[in-house]
């Protein structure tokens, strides 16, 4: 359809005094059968109806120039965007015009303004799940972002320096592995695709360029504790009640492989029949768990309550305590002299107890149920994982320590 417009001045809303609000009224007129559609635009400016007539403010008062300067000079800007956009579409439509005001509208908003707007859109679109995990990254971003400093934060903010800064306090401060900051990367490049291609309000393009971390290194970077080390924390005696607390924590963690997020959650609604079950709160998966003699005499010694408990420490102090706890229990051997290779960008000489987090029960759990023998099928039941792939690195090092894997197989298939 094809359009022509033009734009008058109308007095609306007048009250009982005769004072009304100029707008500027945008009418597009179809060339064919004439059809008429109006647009409005509030200039802000209020007259008594005896000072307004078809040409606008009337200029006879000069307490009046000022409001008829501005109201003129808006007049001239909606007929100049008409004209850029009839250039740069080949024609004028309503759609058209509404299309430009509303990234106009948008344009002005701050990322978590854009980030509700985001989230709203992709409701219609995704699993419950997914946007949890952009819920997820907004919490982030919330946290990442000084207040103090900044009031708002806009798309010309999200500069390689922004998204590197992120990526670091991900690492260090959230003490995350690469694989979920991987994770959290993808969903913002989401989000900012969304600014840019579907609302149209984004040129900054600083994260297309940005290096991401890449999944595959993820292989090279998993820590996992041997049964020498846990034997560590297990005959440390701490004399601090908090790290006793965490001590017991991360030792559930080691024996059942529950992640932090599920460990938050931990009650006696979730021991049933002597297992450990319930659904994941990252897959929604439902696992079954057997409950490790450690794990039952945790639970029991906590009154089951590990989720409470967990929630009044806190997650990063949490794995702040983790590292003291493995500190003070000896597990200070530099990473050269471990039996496990871990990324080559880790400097030798780091102490093993600086590399723990809680995320490590989860791996250590899963590797030393390889080690001694369970089949990797079963060991994804316990752990929620999907594919066998993701288990490939446990089961290689499971490979590297169980140097007595043969003598194993030696005993089974001997014959009489």
């Amino acid at each position: 359809m094809s359009y022509k417009s033009n734009v008058r001045y109308v007095l609306k809303n007048t009250n009982s005094k005769g004072i009304g609000c100029v707008n500027l009224e945008i009418v597009f007129i179809h060339k064919e059968n004439k059809k008429k559609i109006r647009r409005y635009v509030n200039t802000g400016q209020y007259v008594g109806k005896n000072d307004f007539d078809t040409n606008g403010i009337k200029s006879y008062r000069h307490s009046l120039k000022s409001a008829k300067l501005l109201v003129e000079k808006k007049k001239i800007e909606i007929e100049e965007l008409l004209r850029n956009l009839e250039l740069n579409n080949g024609e004028i439509t309503p759609d058209i015009y509404d299309t430009a005001q509303r990234i106009n509208e948008d344009a002005k908003k701050d990322i978590f303004q854009l980030f509700d707007k985001f989230i709203e859109y992709k409701t219609k679109k995704v699993e419950s799940r997914t946007i949890q995990k952009y819920n997820t990254l907004k919490v982030v971003l919330e946290e990442f972002i000084p207040q103090k400093k900044h009031k708002s934060t806009y798309t010309t903010d999200i500069t390689e320096d922004f998204l590197e800064n992120l990526t670091n306090y991900l690492s260090d401060k959230k003490d995350l592995s690469i694989n979920t900051i991987a994770k959290y990367q993808s969903v913002l490049n989401t989000f900012m695709d969304y600014l840019t291609d579907t609302l149209k309000v984004n040129k900054n393009l600083a994260y297309k360029e940005y290096q991401k971390i890449s999944r595959k290194k993820e292989s090279e970077s998993k820590v996992v504790l041997l049964k020498e080390h846990v034997q560590k924390i297990i005959d440390w005696i701490p004399e601090d009640k908090t790290l006793e607390t965490v001590k017991d924590l991360f030792l559930f963690q080691i024996v059942t492989g529950v992640r932090i997020s599920d460990l938050f959650r931990i009650s006696k609604y979730f021991v049933k029949n002597q297992l450990l079950s319930f659904q994941m709160y990252k897959t929604t998966t439902t696992v079954n768990i057997p409950l490790h003699p450690m794990a039952k005499e945790i639970l029991i010694k906590y009154n089951y309550k590990l989720g409470a408990i967990c929630k009044e420490i806190g997650e990063n102090q949490y794995n702040t305590y983790i590292k003291d706890v493995c500190k003070q229990a000896g597990l200070t051997e530099e990473v050269s002299k471990l039996r496990i290779t871990l990324n080559k960008k880790i400097p030798v000489e780091t102490p093993l107890y600086k590399l723990v987090s809680s995320h490590v029960g989860r791996t250590t759990f899963v590797t030393n149920c390889l080690i001694s023998g369970i089949s990797p099928f079963i060991v994804m039941g316990y752990t929620g994982h999907r594919k066998i792939e993701t288990l490939h690195y446990y089961m290689k090092i499971a490979g590297d320590v169980s140097q007595d894997a043969f003598i194993k197989y030696k005993e089974y298939f001997t014959f009489k």
